[in-house]
């Protein structure tokens, strides 16, 4: 099946880092419109960007239209030789689907503690029996960036706490096995930056036996944005996380979430920037990059410019 041939690539990067200190990164995107609309943009995206796009990460919400696992958007994703991305909302999402501190984090029907005591397990289990059947790999990433303040599951918001995280997020791991799905990789992702600093992500942390992949969101936002840090090199947003995050366990770690801003900077010499770094010994546990392309709160689209597509092309 052409999906192995990705996984593959995957191990072969992870044996390759392994042994030389410099990895071989696997590249993905959250594409609007991948895979719902099929996977031809994806391709059209791959000619602009002269990288290949091997992994394909898009979103689905508990309480949004499309809540059920999707067979029709896993088999695209795994048609086309790219692994999938799923990441999984226990929210309702508001118009846009922007989250916003101390907004759209009021939610008390998707408390943890709901979640914990069973209140979706009809749901999940359905879901879960669902990915069992498809029986190919797929990477689920339910409940991230739990260390900011914007989402119903936030440890700080909505009634919740980091301990009603980890017994939520084991009840749900427990659940897909009860449901023999043991295809699923389980992708714990933070955010780079803890909101507020006090609001540490190794407080949130289940456990190795729940977590196959640590993960990390992350975002240059600007000049105009010093509230979200400003404008900052790829290794001022990620290294000090890192670090942390990879003392957790020895699981690969994968970036789920990047982009850069236009504004307050060369966006194209922090994407080179990006790659250079990310391939060193310095990230050395560094397997996957996943471009968040989307003109949302910033324009953060690989092809804002020409010069900033050109900068995603491998280095000759």
């Amino acid at each position: 099946m052409v999906i192995a041939a990705t996984l593959a690539m995957i191990a072969t990067a992870e044996s390759a880092a392994a042994s030389t200190g410099r990895a071989t990164l696997a590249f993905g995107v959250h594409l609007p419109g991948a895979p719902e609309e099929g996977t031809a943009s994806l391709s059209k995206l791959e000619l602009a960007l002269g990288r290949r796009i091997s992994i394909v990460n898009w979103y689905e919400q508990w309480g949004g239209d499309e809540s059920a696992a999707n067979l029709t958007w896993l088999d695209a994703v795994s048609a086309s030789g790219r692994v999938p991305l799923l990441t999984w909302e226990p929210w309702a999402p508001p118009a846009g689907n922007v989250p916003t501190a101390g907004v759209t984090s009021d939610q008390p029907a998707f408390s943890l503690s709901a979640i914990a005591d069973g209140s979706y397990d009809a749901y999940v289990s359905s879901f879960a029996r669902t990915l069992a059947a498809w029986g190919r790999p797929v990477y689920l990433r339910p409940m991230h960036e739990m260390n900011g303040t914007w989402y119903p599951w936030g440890g700080t918001v909505n009634g919740n706490s980091p301990e009603e995280f980890r017994r939520a997020w084991r009840h749900l791991h427990d659940l897909f096995v009860q449901a023999g799905a043991t295809n699923v990789r389980w992708v714990f992702c933070v955010n780079a930056d803890d909101v507020p600093a006090s609001n540490r992500f190794e407080r949130y942390y289940p456990g190795a036996q729940y977590v196959d992949v640590l993960a990390l969101d992350g975002y240059t936002w600007g000049g105009d944005f010093p509230q979200y840090g400003g404008w900052r090199t790829f290794d001022a947003v990620f290294h000090p996380a890192y670090t942390r995050l990879a003392a957790l366990g020895s699981q690969p770690i994968w970036i789920t979430e990047v982009a850069s801003a236009t504004e307050g900077g060369n966006k194209a010499a922090w994407i080179r920037g990006m790659f250079d770094v990310a391939s060193t010994a310095r990230y050395s546990r560094l397997r996957a990059l996943v471009w968040f392309d989307v003109d949302k709160e910033r324009d953060w689209r690989a092809t804002s410019s020409a010069a900033t597509a050109a900068a995603f092309a491998p280095a000759g």
